[in-house]
């Protein structure tokens, strides 16, 4: 699913909106304003979690991708992938330099060649297909987490001024893990992370 250094959604004009506007008000009691649905509800199942990882890449969000990463994500690049580097992972750090360039619309480079950078993302399917499974304790990168598989369907669409796209369709492992984090004035709660991403290719 990555391509190179730039890896082929726009929530911040929404939130300048509100914050011009004062928000949206109720036309039948102009004194209590609706209240606003969080655009990234707080990820305490590892549904609410993948929700929030197709909103951000949609809306090329990068902040809430990042808050998305566990601290020790790893994407996984197919088999034979032309772009993955000697050890065939990119780390935390790495992807979020990828997909940072990528929301940027900068150029990418694909075979040698230079690509234009992305205008706009339609994530069009993110299907579970089968039910999530705890990982082997015996795996070396995900021991103690979550895994499923998914249908993928994202469609990147260039920035030239013909219609050009990029479609990813294919089959890939995403890898949780739930982090138990403390609640400010006492107790703790459940986080759902991240940690592993496996793109088996087109």
């Amino acid at each position: 699913m990555r391509r190179s250094t730039t890896s082929p959604f726009r929530l911040a004009a929404s939130i300048a909106l509100l914050v011009l506007t004062g928000g949206c008000f109720n036309s039948n009691d102009p004194e209590n304003p609706d209240p606003q649905p969080e655009p990234y509800p707080f990820a305490d199942t590892v549904e609410q979690l993948m929700t929030n990882f197709k909103n951000a890449y949609e809306e090329m969000d990068i902040d809430e991708y990042d808050n998305v990463l566990h601290e020790d994500f790893l994407f996984e690049f197919a088999d034979g992938s032309s772009v993955a580097p000697p050890s065939g992972f990119y780390t935390r750090a790495d992807d979020l330099e990828s997909t940072t360039n990528m929301f940027a619309g900068e150029q990418g480079e694909d075979d040698g060649m230079l690509r234009p950078g992305v205008r706009d993302i339609d994530f069009a399917e993110l299907t579970l297909l089968d039910d999530w499974e705890e990982v082997d304790v015996g795996d070396a990168h995900f021991a103690g987490a979550m895994r499923a598989l998914f249908d993928v369907r994202v469609v990147f669409y260039l920035d030239t001024e013909d219609l050009n796209t990029l479609t990813v369709d294919s089959q890939q492992v995403f890898y949780v893990k739930s982090v138990t984090e403390e609640v400010e004035g006492g107790g703790t709660r459940e986080h759902f992370y991240l940690i592993g991403h496996h793109d088996f290719g087109n």
